[in-house]
């Protein structure tokens, strides 16, 4: 046996041309280890290769990292699920949202986790973010509920908060719904707001205000003045919306007067019901919105505008869908003491809506539209104008498709039906298109 004069470790030279512990080549001379001279065996030590001792240090190494590594991940998940979600400010750091409200600065997000608060809170002209914890999912959104307990306003923003002040991704219930005023410009996103009342927006009301209402639904709400939303003086967004199933006496999926101008793009604004005027829109008051790419079907007035009525404003309407509205006057939209030529109906779609007297499709009194690029199809009066009935009016109607469309009166006016005190003005030669519509296409009244 030979004694390594590196490591100190014995091995017989004869087996191993080289240390097997540290790699080092030996001496000449050959050593008798202590063993062997006291006449015993040596022990023969197992053949290992170089380098095979560190490799099972750095495994053992291995082993220990992957067990801490273990150990904080259950941790993580112990805390995560038993302790609960460090993210979650309501009711993870405060028990209420209005106390998370009070304690925030501008520019921080609130995250409230899913359950019922029963209160009614304000921003306090915070600029800050108040979101459920996934606002994207319509479970998450359906059980994070702010109840108002039928005390008044469940949110208020009326100290000119600005865009930065957000509420995504709550159910808001129970109240006066969402009052905005003062100047501000919140974004209202993913919510739904249902069953509030109030006389004046009873699922969201803006006065003098500039919002972002995006996303949401908004869902059985009733008033006076606009179920779903009521926009006084103010000029927002209202895009991407689904408004429905709410009651007003006036304008009961919403309402848009006195001086507002809003761009209201996108929506489907369905099944409202209005006890007087404007089942789905009413537009009042020197108002002159966008009113853009929107579905407004089966809406119902009880007197004028099944889908739409426009009153002392000049809105333009285009790109949008009116289809099953029904109302005593203009089934689909009614149009009233709206001489300003810059009211424009064009490029929409206006089929399968009914009036009990006149104008199926259209009903127009004192009034000057420009009436172009629309298709008229399929609507029903059962008195006057299938497509369009115009009183004490000078119209223009130009490269639009009557077809299908009719009158079931006497006099008539399958298309249109035209007062003895009204002006249609028509191309020369008339560009409007004509098909089937019964019992003729345009009557006179003499």
């Amino acid at each position: 046996m030979t004694d390594c004069k590196s490591c100190g470790m014995n091995y017989d030279k004869k087996e191993y041309d080289l240390c097997p512990y540290c790699g080092e080549v030996p001496e000449d001379e050959v050593e008798i280890s202590k063993e062997d001279a006291r006449g015993k065996q040596p022990k023969k030590a197992e053949p290992e290769l170089p380098g095979e001792a560190k490799t099972t240090g750095n495994l053992f190494k291995f082993i220990i990292i992957g067990l801490a590594a273990f150990v904080v991940v259950a941790a993580a998940i112990y805390a995560l699920f038993f302790l609960g979600n460090s993210a979650v400010t309501v009711p993870g750091k405060y028990a209420t949202i209005q106390e998370a409200i009070d304690a925030a600065e501008d520019g921080e997000e609130i995250v409230v986790d899913v359950g019922v608060y029963r209160e009614n809170i304000d921003f306090n002209g915070k600029n800050i973010i108040l979101r459920s914890t996934d606002p994207d999912d319509p479970d998450v959104v359906g059980d994070t509920i702010i109840d108002g307990g039928g005390s008044g306003t469940v949110v208020s923003f009326r100290s000119g908060e600005g865009e930065g002040a957000v509420l995504s991704g709550f159910t808001v219930t129970r109240g006066s719904g969402v009052l905005i005023s003062g100047g501000s410009s919140p974004v209202i996103e993913k919510c739904i707001i249902e069953n509030n009342t109030a006389e004046f927006g009873a699922g969201i009301a803006i006065f003098d205000s500039s919002p972002i209402i995006r996303g949401n639904l908004i869902i059985g709400n009733s008033g006076f003045l606009g179920g779903g939303i009521f926009i006084e003086e103010s000029s927002p967004l209202v895009e991407g919306n689904t408004i429905i199933r709410n009651r007003a006496e006036m304008g009961s999926g919403m309402v848009i007067i006195s001086d507002s101008s809003p761009i209201v793009v996108d929506n489907r604004i369905a099944d409202n019901v209005a006890a007087r005027l404007g089942g789905g829109i009413v537009v009042a008051v020197n108002s002159s919105p966008t009113i853009k790419g929107n579905i407004v079907t089966g809406n119902i007035a009880d007197r004028n505008g099944g889908g739409m009525l426009i009153e002392e404003s000049d809105p333009i309407v285009e790109g949008n869908t009116f289809s099953r509205n029904r109302a005593a006057n203009g089934g689909a939209l009614f149009i009233v003491n709206s001489i300003n030529t810059a009211l424009l109906i064009t490029g929409n779609s206006i089929n399968d809506n009914l009036a009990s007297i006149a104008g199926g499709g259209l009903y127009m009194e004192g009034s000057s539209p420009t009436i172009e690029d629309n298709n008229f199809k399929d609507n029903l009066s059962e008195y006057l104008g299938g497509g369009a009935a115009v009183y004490n009016s000078s119209p223009v109607f130009r490269r639009n498709t009557f077809e299908g469309n009719e009158a079931m009166g006497p006099e008539g006016g399958g298309a249109v039906w035209v007062s003895a005190d009204s002006i249609l003005e028509l191309s020369v030669p008339d560009d409007n298109n004509y098909l089937l519509n019964i019992p003729d296409d345009i009557y006179l009244e003499q």
